[in-house]
């Protein structure tokens, strides 16, 4: 017997839940891991990237300071 989850909307209504905060945190941590790089501040992008910058860089570890090797 074939299952189908369109006739089951509370299923669809969780699973689309959880879809989309897990594609939030991933955008949020993307937006962060990005700027970071670039080190560009949360500050110079509108209202609501720098709030997605901002949530998502507590999901990233610090980064040591890097140290120029001696040649």
């Amino acid at each position: 017997m074939r299952h189908d989850l369109a006739s089951i909307p509370e299923v669809l209504e969780t699973r689309a839940g959880r879809t989309r905060l897990l594609s939030r945190l991933y955008r949020d941590i993307g937006l962060a891991a990005v700027a970071a790089e670039l080190q560009l501040p949360a500050q110079d992008f509108d209202l609501e990237v720098g709030e997605a910058i901002e949530r998502g860089s507590r999901y990233l570890p610090t980064r040591p300071a890097v140290r120029a090797s001696a040649s």
